[in-house]
């Protein structure tokens, strides 16, 4: 995509994003604007967005997950995870989510050699972009009483 640009979100971001996915899923753009400010201060998350013309048009993170003694044995497993990739619906299929999904790869080459996403089985879109991009399905997991895939990246040694 011409003219886009990826970069680390900042507060100024915080705003656009929550506005973004407020107008797009349930749920008041206060509670989206609190997530991405915790989200910002969180060292364990990364938090991109995608602006062209200097206005914010996509956004996607990253989130570290660590299971617990008690999980159940198809629960999520401990670990770095792309989250919360979401495009403004004027700039879908232009490239956008692979943009974001690489640079969110690339930020977490620096801290693990293996990435996981989830998706609900029926997302073919994403899961199609994810496998174009090297992830592989591990399985079946189960969160608040439902159902996702499980993928696996597996990075390469750097060096």
């Amino acid at each position: 995509m011409s003219g886009a640009v990826i970069r680390k979100a900042t507060p100024s971001d915080v705003d656009a994003c929550a506005l973004l996915i407020s107008s797009h899923e349930s749920g008041p753009f206060e509670d989206w604007r609190s997530r991405f400010e915790q989200d910002l201060a969180n060292p364990r998350r990364h938090f991109l967005v995608a602006t062209i013309d200097d206005v914010v048009v996509a956004y996607g993170h990253t989130t570290f997950h660590a299971r617990t003694a008690r999980s159940e044995a198809r629960a999520i497993p401990s670990g770095y995870f792309l989250s919360g990739l979401l495009v403004s619906p004027r700039h879908r299929r232009e490239g956008l989510g692979t943009l974001l999904t690489v640079a969110r790869i690339d930020e977490l080459r620096q801290v693990t050699d293996t990435i996981y996403y989830r998706a609900e089985p029926g997302n073919h879109a994403t899961i199609d972009m994810h496998s174009r991009l090297g992830f592989e399905r591990v399985g079946t997991v189960n969160r608040d009483g439902r159902d996702f895939t499980l993928f696996c990246l597996e990075l390469p040694p750097t060096g």
